[in-house]
């Protein structure tokens, strides 16, 4: 007796069910920009630890790294993952926990790193901070807050995190070896992998999407 009542709520269902994948896009997944992100995790790795650049262009270049990925990824989703309306994602109470201890983490480093710079500044007076340290302890400062709001999951926590860290070191001029950080190329192939499967996914989704809303 109740099964047309059923089959008339399906619809509403699947509605539902592509919104709450569809929110997704707006905060965990990131689609073409992980790929992007993992790319360039990896070619700065490398680049970093075998040829590092001695001269300032070399070293602005590969510290803006990081802020080229967060600003290709906000462009990506507003102008093409969030094209078809803005919704946004309701994370899990799980998720939501990861992503304020990655946070919390940062940003109890990021203070015992800069107290300690700036403690040494004060121990060898001098005539101060170079503008490379200045450039170094702008990004530590930062950091917390970048991984706040841009980097929820761990994936893109691993890889941004060692993005900026290497982007402080440039300007400091230092940078990692390349036994310092063995976990960055798995994670940078891992966030690239998801990546692509999040784009596959969401082309069938705009799909669907549009199918939903034609049909209405």
């Amino acid at each position: 007796m109740h099964t047309p009542q059923t089959h008339q709520h399906r619809p509403e269902e699947q509605l539902a069910d592509l919104t709450r994948r569809y929110a997704r896009f707006s905060r965990s997944a990131a689609g073409l920009a992980s790929v992007i992100g993992g790319s360039l995790a990896l070619m700065t790795y490398l680049l970093g630890a075998l040829a590092p650049p001695d001269g300032w262009a070399g070293r602005l270049a590969l510290a803006a790294t990081p802020f080229v990925w967060i600003a290709t990824k906000e462009i990506l989703r507003h102008r093409y993952y969030q094209a078809l309306g803005r919704v946004r994602e309701v994370p899990s109470p799980s998720a939501e926990r990861w992503h304020m201890g990655f946070t919390l983490f940062t940003a109890a480093v990021s203070a015992v790193v800069v107290v300690s710079v700036l403690w040494g500044v004060v121990m060898v007076p001098d005539d101060g901070p170079s503008p490379g340290q200045w450039g170094y302890l702008s990004i530590v400062a930062v950091m917390p807050w970048l991984v706040w709001r841009f980097m929820p999951t761990p994936l893109e926590f691993i890889v941004g995190v060692f993005l900026l860290a290497q982007a402080a070191m440039m300007l400091a001029g230092s940078h990692y070896a390349l036994w310092e950080q063995p976990q960055l190329p798995l994670a940078a192939v891992a966030l690239m992998a998801v990546g692509l499967r999040e784009h596959r996914e969401f082309r069938r989704l705009r799909a669907s999407l549009r199918r939903d809303g034609s049909s209405r």
